[in-house]
């Protein structure tokens, strides 16, 4: 079974934090979904970490911490900002940030070429244009297996729109807890 998992980190008010995961089957349909508690950084922490605290918190806390914790262990995973791509060079799974581009169809989907040493342009859908895929190094992503499953994938549903879902699942846990007075 193919899968696709996301990664949503997003900052709430102030310090504080939370993420979620979404991995999602070939269909698009959820198979699992895992999500951090509400993270702020101690005093202690501030001081420690001084001007990296921020990174230190995505990367290593929040997103490495839920990739750990998901069961979808060679599922390419998917980050909604580009400060995420580093989490290529801490987890032992393809990780990408995706787009939508304006380009001229490639021949096949699953079709790719490199622009770059980190950024490639993938065909997902045999009439759609070509996504632009940004990864972390072009070493340590995988394209020759991992593409042929986004375009099995895209033929499916679109592989942007899991994310949308992540974000409207944390905004609502997030009022939850504001609703439970957290």
């Amino acid at each position: 079974m193919l899968a696709i998992s996301y990664l949503d980190i997003v900052r709430l008010r102030g310090d504080l934090h939370i993420g979620g995961l979404l991995s999602v089957n070939e269909l698009g349909i959820p198979i699992e979904f895992i999500h951090s508690e509400q993270i702020r950084p101690t005093e202690l922490q501030t001081s420690l970490y001084g001007s990296t605290l921020g990174r230190y918190l995505l990367l290593d806390v929040i997103g490495k911490g839920l990739v750990d914790a998901s069961q979808q262990k060679a599922a390419p995973l998917v980050v909604n900002g580009k400060d995420l791509l580093a989490l290529g060079q801490r987890v032992k799974r393809p990780v990408c940030f995706i787009q939508r581009t304006e380009n001229r169809p490639l021949s096949d989907s699953g079709a790719f070429e490199w622009l770059s040493e980190t950024e490639l342009q993938a065909q997902l859908g045999e009439h759609r244009s070509p996504i632009l895929v940004q990864v972390f190094s072009r070493d340590n992503f995988a394209a020759e297996k991992t593409i042929p499953g986004l375009g099995e994938c895209g033929a499916s549903f679109d592989v942007l729109e899991p994310m949308g879902r992540i974000r409207r699942i944390l905004d609502a846990l997030q009022r939850e807890q504001v609703g439970q007075g957290a």
